[in-house]
């Protein structure tokens, strides 16, 4: 398979559409601002009036197909110089012909093949194929793969069998099943419809609406300010009317409407999260074949990533509150390749049962399920997790009821603010004491933390990088430190962190890692 080959033609129509779309935006928003000037008055519209528009219509769309035909014969030109060619041990890029570019991508580095495929692309029977060894480079664009480009679909499995067969043999492994590596494998995990109700109600926050809702209106304003100015003098009334009703409501029944709203905000924000999970993660599957891991979901967009499991460097256990009330976790896998762009999700279970996590991941992940032995804690760390930061926060809402007071006639209801607040400082502190583990063996190191966020770390051994601890005269004195654990990962800073743990630790901690 040595002989240069491109890439589908689609590719041609991708690149037309990239360039022609900053022409198309700069006309839309000249059109907007003309619209906007002829809404200025009877004046503005007479002056607009006296302008030859037929002829400035004419003379902008030639002016457009024009450039477009250029544009598109430029970009045919630089498919046609596009090649890539599968040798033995690597895969050659190249692009350019005035400016030619070579990549020599060896197959042993590549850590991650992303077969992805929209909607459009489906409708072709294309699929787009994306090789990353999640290196970095000046003239390479932070975050972005090697090679990013539009096969036939059959051909990229044909590419991706070639490279993941050439890579187990080149390893000095048992050779690839090549027969496997088109037809359907045997599926270890399926989410369900239950699964993605459970991630939307679990996952969802009020802020996303809000923040949505922000966006809407900077789009809206970016759009036309007439009609932002025409919502804002519709919306003032209902403001006035809104507080006035607050006002004669009272104190206690104005706070039972806010949490009123607030629950109807979280029910909507529910309903967005689980359809969004629906969409994006529609069948979404996780299977082991051979030395590679395969993850594909999505039903718009579908996506299909090839994991190598000798470059999964960790793998990382979320739980937000409502997840441990009700027992489950989403699981990431650290992957250099995977997760590095925004576009990217590096999750290997959406969400599961937190109990079933060491049996899926022995079907899956068996390095990552060894014994590990507990550290036992010192009862000195709750006082710096819950005890000094609960009187902190008390000291603080006393400071804000002793000048509020003054200034607020309702002054039991800041009263109850102030020690709700401290409530959930110490119950965060109590959760985050006992969610704290530093454990370890000869394969992983096992890293957990948070409170209300809980978060649990299992690095492989060989990755980490650095072991740290910091410590200060207090905490010195009960001989308790904060454990920094830096591994490698797609990202510049990976470094998870332990906080008040023994200081009698670190010498062990920090022999099994340098052996």
């Amino acid at each position: 398979m040595a002989e240069k080959r491109r890439c589908h033609r689609a590719y041609i129509w991708e690149l037309f559409f990239k360039r022609i779309a900053v022409i198309i935006v700069m006309a839309v928003t000249t059109c907007i601002s003309v619209a906007g000037s002829m809404a200025g008055g009877e004046a503005a519209v007479r002056d607009m009036s006296r302008l030859p528009w037929g002829k400035m219509l004419l003379l902008s769309l030639a002016v457009l197909l024009v450039f477009g035909g250029v544009t598109l014969l430029y970009c045919a030109f630089q498919w046609r110089h596009t090649y890539i060619s599968l040798h033995e041990d690597a895969l050659d890029y190249e692009t350019g012909y005035f400016l030619k570019k070579r990549v020599t991508i060896p197959f042993e580095q590549i850590n991650t093949i992303d077969m992805g495929r929209n909607v459009l692309e489906k409708l072709a029977g294309t699929c787009r194929l994306k090789i990353d060894t999640g290196a970095y480079s000046n003239t390479q664009e932070k975050n972005q793969p090697e090679m990013n480009l539009v096969f036939d679909l059959k051909e990229a499995y044909n590419i991706r069998r070639y490279i993941l067969s050439r890579s187990e043999q080149y390893s000095h492994r048992q050779p690839y099943d090549n027969s496997r590596a088109i037809g359907e494998p045997k599926w270890a995990i399926h989410a369900g419809i239950g699964d993605f109700i459970l991630y939307g109600l679990t996952s969802s926050s009020v802020w996303k609406l809000i923040w949505l809702l922000a966006i809407g209106v900077c789009v809206a304003a970016e759009i036309s300010a007439a009609f932002v100015g025409r919502a804002m003098q519709a919306a003032l009334p209902f403001l006035r009317d809104l507080l006035e009703k607050v006002e004669q409501l009272g104190a206690w029944k104005a706070l039972l409407s806010i949490a009123a709203g607030y629950l109807i905000a979280s029910l909507a924000s529910d309903i967005v999260t689980i359809l969004w999970a629906a969409v994006r993660f529609f069948d979404f599957r996780v299977a082991r074949q051979g030395r590679n891991i395969l993850i594909r979901y999505g039903l718009f967009n579908e996506k299909n990533y090839t994991l190598q499991v000798r470059n999964i460097h960790a793998v990382i256990v979320r739980q937000n509150l409502f997840q441990q009330l009700v027992g489950r976790c989403s699981v990431e896998a650290v992957c250099m390749g995977l997760g590095d762009e925004q576009t990217e999700t590096a999750l290997l279970f959406p969400i599961i049962r937190k109990k079933e996590l060491n049996a899926n991941l022995r079907m899956v992940l068996p390095e990552y399920t060894t014994d590990m032995h507990t550290q036992e804690r010192r009862s000195a760390g709750l006082l710096f997790h819950a005890v000094m930061p609960a009187m902190l926060c008390a000291a603080a809402c006393a400071v804000v009821y002793r000048i509020g007071g003054h200034w607020i006639e309702h002054t039991l209801l800041l009263m109850l603010c102030c020690m709700i607040a401290v409530v959930l400082v110490l119950m965060g502190g109590v959760m985050s004491y006992f969610n704290t583990t530093l454990d370890w063996n000869q394969k992983i190191v096992s890293v957990q933390s948070g409170g209300f966020h809980k978060r649990l770390y299992r690095i492989r051994t060989d990755a980490v990088q650095e072991v740290q601890m910091k410590t200060d005269p207090v905490r010195e004195m009960f001989g308790i430190v904060t454990y920094y654990v830096h591994y490698h990962g797609p990202r510049f800073n990976n470094t998870s962190v332990a906080g008040n743990i023994s200081s009698a630790y670190f010498r062990e901690l920090a022999e099994i890692v340098e052996n």
